[in-house]
């Protein structure tokens, strides 16, 4: 049996305290509607700051600034993070996404920003900085405990999507603001090594919000894998205009965001119904109509279709053309 490895990772505190004491809030918040950093004060926190004043002007901070403007917002620090060994010597363990890549501005940009995060770490002694306040950490890493041993997410995931992962990682920062799930292919086993990462408000550490995020390394490579069909429905993303949240509010900024999205949120309340956490599973559908996921309710009918006919369709991958085709109904 699977289990969910929970831990918080050095190198995406290191890179989120820099952005919590960047000008990154400052910089990202009139085009996407809010900072993407928790702005709460906390012990930790506090200790965050004090720690980096003495650094605010380390290269580190322009060039993070700089690479705002290729897209270097929400899951692309995070998946430049987790792409690197634990052995607080900077590796590369993991290769990048082409989307991430290009959202940073380029592979040299990458590399300049690992080798000034070294730089940075080691000047400031930032590992023993890190030891000393991990402890602010411990209550929320016993909620996590909680959560995913409330049932067997890994069997969940892979009997509904037919498709086996080589490990599930549950990551905790309270530096951010939302939630975000990346994957890197196993180089021995060519599965998938799942990284999701939560902030620490109540319903980001629910059951819920872990299946959305170990859902998107399912859905997303699917919606990929299949662009060219997704793109036959392009005409849905102006059917939602009128419903969708102004700027970023929504989760999504063009149709294949928009799609991966739909898919995820829908399957989440499937599993959170099938889990018998209905309440949940709810709430959950009242959010995402509200913030204009109209093709929600007949996925859902889509899904209860597929798993009634799993002799027809063994896996969520040869099911997905024909799921694909909800967008072409009409959602008014």
């Amino acid at each position: 049996m699977k289990k969910i490895n929970i831990s918080v990772n050095p190198y995406l505190e290191l890179i989120n305290s820099v952005l919590l004491t960047s000008r990154y809030n400052e910089i990202t918040a009139p085009f996407i509607g809010y900072g993407l950093m928790n702005d709460a004060e906390n012990e930790y926190t506090y200790a965050i700051k004090s720690f980096f004043a003495e650094y605010k002007n380390h290269k580190v901070y322009q060039t993070v600034e700089n690479m705002i403007q290729y897209g270097f917002i929400f899951s692309r620090p995070v998946e430049v993070a987790l792409s690197l060994a634990d052995n607080e010597d900077f590796t590369v363990q993991y290769t990048l996404s082409p989307l991430c890549i290009k959202y940073c501005g380029g592979i040299d940009k990458i590399k300049e920003l690992i080798a000034l995060l070294k730089e940075l770490a080691v000047e400031s002694d930032y590992f023993q900085f890190y030891n000393k306040n991990k402890a602010f950490y411990n209550v929320y890493i016993e909620k996590a405990n909680e959560t995913v041993n409330a049932f067997n997410f890994p069997d969940i995931l892979e009997n509904e999507f037919g498709e086996e992962q080589n490990s599930y990682n549950y990551i905790i920062s309270a530096l951010m603001k939302g939630n975000f799930g990346v994957h890197f292919v196993n180089d021995k086993t060519q599965k998938a090594d799942l990284f999701s990462v939560f902030t620490t408000d109540s319903l980001s550490m629910s059951c819920g919000i872990l299946l959305h995020e170990f859902s998107h390394p399912f859905i997303n490579p699917l919606t990929e894998k299949h662009i060219n069909l997704v793109h036959k429905y392009d005409d849905a993303y102006d059917k939602l205009a009128k419903s969708r949240l102004p700027d970023f509010r929504s989760g999504y900024g063009d149709f294949e965001e928009c799609v991966n999205e739909h898919l995820v949120r829908a399957m989440t309340i499937h599993l959170l119904q099938k889990c018998g956490l209905t309440d949940l599973s709810d709430e959950l559908k009242k959010i995402d109509l509200d913030c204009g996921y109209r093709y929600i309710p007949k996925i859902l009918e889509k899904y209860k279709e597929y798993d009634s006919k799993r002799n027809i369709y063994p896996d969520f991958d040869s099911f997905y053309p024909k799921l694909i085709e909800v967008f072409s109904e009409n959602i008014d």
